[in-house]
């Protein structure tokens, strides 16, 4: 009979000895500090006096102030023993056996690792228990949308943090990126309309971009023509659609191609010639690399774990989320500016590491009606974002799709002046049917430019004004 209970388990790995290098290198010589601080955190240590000792120094050398056994003493738990010694003789002892400054780095990335084995051990250990005695309120999906958000923050931990590469190594291999991305036209994927292009540039894998649209603004057929057309172009693209079902942006995409009301196809009233280019669409999109997904209520784990699953099985190119106020925020104790930061950012890190480019819809509040009362513009502005203008930070472009005329076709009514309301009137008329892309923010270019589009609402598409429109046309602050 086995005397040994089976639960017993192996101890967690450390890095005492790197710990303690690392430590006595920066006693002896502050500038050790820096060659670790930019990814190495306290929480990263096994020992729990080698986190106090690193928080203590990292604290005072920040502060400019000199960081080492006399300076700290004072800081430190004076009645602690280690071994048979104070913690006081323990720092002297650390100096004693210090590496150099040039090992430093080495060291912090070794430390770092052993962090992150830890974690996944937990994880797994955590799995196992919550896998053998599930509580009522979790179910399998939600075990494994927990599991998954965990493991991509001990991969951006890890990668973000310690991946640190000198300029000189870094450079030649940018240089060469870039050249290859310049000559290779299937790296970017196009805008839909050459107009946009031109504002924004091309879409870039690893890019997270924002869109901001009124309510009814058209901000699902926009993001509907980009993906199909992307497609057609051979770049995988994925609808996932929060706000409507993925029957009916089906149908709002099958209208925008056909040239048919999306109120027609919904009743089916179609003609002869409407059912007929109805078919051809039909036939067009069965191979065709444009997927549409359907979400329920949904946060940012969820659209993690299908996004991973799809580039995956789909490998894909192009993500598009409708829309970012539909997602349900983490972290529900903190502040709203920290939850939906934490929002964008977690988008962004999902683009770098699946290698796609995101592009999130984004709400505009209703700001802009305080604004007009005012005597102000109603034209978008990067405060009217859901999350404010701080989402700016996460975004590697921004734009707003602006189309003035249901907002106009909204104020006419509120007007209480004649006068008033013959303005608002000859402004909805010149606005009907154009819209403008307004470029908040570009990465890689200037920002400012607004060009004009067309927008054909029966069919719930935009369309180029290229050959309508003098190309130095410049009539946006008439709206």
């Amino acid at each position: 009979m086995n005397a040994y209970s089976r639960d017993i388990r192996p101890a967690l790995p450390d890095a005492i000895e790197a710990e303690q290098a690392l430590l006595g290198a920066i006693l002896i010589n502050n500038d050790a500090y820096w060659r670790v601080a930019g990814f190495l955190k306290p929480m990263h240590f096994s020992e729990k006096l080698h986190e106090t000792i690193y928080e203590t120094a990292g604290t005072m050398i920040a502060q400019g102030r000199s960081a080492n056994p006399i300076t700290m003493k004072a800081y430190l738990p004076a009645d602690q023993v280690i071994g048979d010694i104070t913690v006081a003789q323990y720092l002297a002892r650390l100096c004693t056996e210090a590496v150099n400054i040039v090992g430093a780095y080495d060291y912090g990335r070794a430390i770092i690792e052993v962090w992150a084995r830890r974690q996944l051990i937990s994880v797994a250990q955590d799995l196992d228990e919550l896998s053998r005695s599930m509580p009522v309120d979790m179910s399998p999906e939600k075990i494994i949308n927990e599991v998954s958000g965990r493991l991509t923050q001990i991969a951006q931990e890890g990668n973000e943090r310690a991946g640190s590469v000198k300029y000189g190594v870094l450079l030649p291999s940018a240089i060469d990126k870039a050249a290859k991305a310049g000559d290779d036209a299937s790296s970017r994927i196009p805008w839909f309309l050459p107009e946009i292009t031109t504002a924004l540039g091309d879409i870039r894998r690893g890019n997270l971009i924002g869109l901001m649209s009124d309510s009814g603004g058209g901000k699902t057929s926009f993001s509907l023509q980009q993906c199909r057309y992307a497609a057609s172009l051979g770049f995988k693209s994925a609808f996932f659609s929060i706000e409507v079902t993925d029957e009916e942006a089906a149908l709002q995409a099958a209208a925008q191609q056909s040239h048919i009301s999306l109120g027609r196809i919904d009743a089916f009233t179609l003609n002869t010639k409407e059912k007929d280019d109805l078919e051809r669409e039909m036939m067009a999109s069965t191979d065709l690399p444009f997927f549409i997904v359907g979400f329920g209520e949904c946060s940012l784990s969820d659209i993690r774990v299908k996004a991973e699953a799809m580039v995956k099985s789909q490998g894909l190119d192009l993500i598009v989320i409708d829309h970012a106020k539909m997602i349900s925020l983490p972290n529900p104790k903190d502040i709203f500016a920290d939850r939906i930061n934490a929002l964008y950012r977690g988008l962004k890190a999902l683009a770098k590491s699946l290698n796609v480019a995101i592009v999130i819809l984004i709400q505009r509040n209703d700001d802009w009606k305080q604004r007009w009362k005012a005597g102000g513009s109603i034209r978008p502005m990067m405060g009217d974002a859901y999350g404010g203008s701080g989402v700016k930070q996460n975004l590697d472009v921004w734009f707003s799709l602006y189309r003035p005329e249901p907002l106009y076709k909204e104020l006419i009514p509120q007007a209480q002046k004649q006068e008033k309301r013959d303005e608002l009137i000859q402004k909805y008329d010149r606005s009907r049917g154009t819209a403008w892309v307004i470029n908040h923010k570009r990465r890689r270019g200037e920002p400012g430019q607004s060009p004009e589009i067309g927008f054909e609402a029966e069919f719930t598409m935009f369309k180029s004004l290229g050959a309508e429109m003098p190309p130095a046309f410049e009539g946006f602050e008439n709206f």
